[in-house]
């Protein structure tokens, strides 16, 4: 005999609800802390993720802001909306969009693969620009508060059970 809908949402999606919420709450320190701290030659500079973002646009690298921007910013945010759009659309029984539901579902599970992108070029660059007084990178708070936020919503996406999409779906009618 199969568990009532309810109580299936309530052992996984449960779960997902509150390491996803944790992971907006670790979004807010992520953004306001600084990530990275680089003394280049007796220039000291700070960075939160945004700033850091506006200093690459500012030197010409567009690309690489752009990158930085949808990386560190829009997709954990998109990540938090789709993981949303997920518990809302099976809070009240049978997902009235399942196809869509699990596109969404497949995406969140996927990108959180690459999520931890950011958090490996922070730990790459202060590994690797260590030069004395030449240069120096640090990482700061904020890239722990960041691969917190990214880690709990790879673990919220897992916390998901994507079988409730399906369950108890009225037949098609002819």
């Amino acid at each position: 005999m199969k568990p009532p809908l309810a109580k299936i949402w309530l052992r996984g999606n449960s779960a997902a609800a509150a390491l996803g919420l944790a992971a907006a709450i670790m979004l807010v320190p992520a953004n306001l802390l600084p990530v990275l701290e680089t003394d280049t030659g007796g220039s000291d500079r700070t960075d939160t993720i945004f700033s850091g973002t506006v200093q690459l646009w500012q030197h010409g690298l567009g690309a690489i802001a752009a990158i930085v921007f949808i990386a560190s910013i829009a997709i954990p945010i998109m990540k938090l909306v789709g993981l949303a759009c997920l518990l809302i659309g099976t809070r009240n029984g049978p997902a009235k969009d399942p196809i869509r539901l699990t596109k969404i579902y497949a995406a969140l599970d996927f990108i959180g693969r690459w999520s931890m992108l950011d958090v490996f070029l922070a730990a790459f660059l202060t590994g690797l620009v260590q030069f004395g007084a030449l240069a120096t990178v640090q990482a700061r708070s904020g890239i722990v508060a960041f691969a917190s936020a990214v880690i709990l919503t790879i673990l919220a996406t897992e916390a998901f059970d994507p079988k409730v999409l399906w369950q108890h779906q009225p037949a098609a009618e002819s």
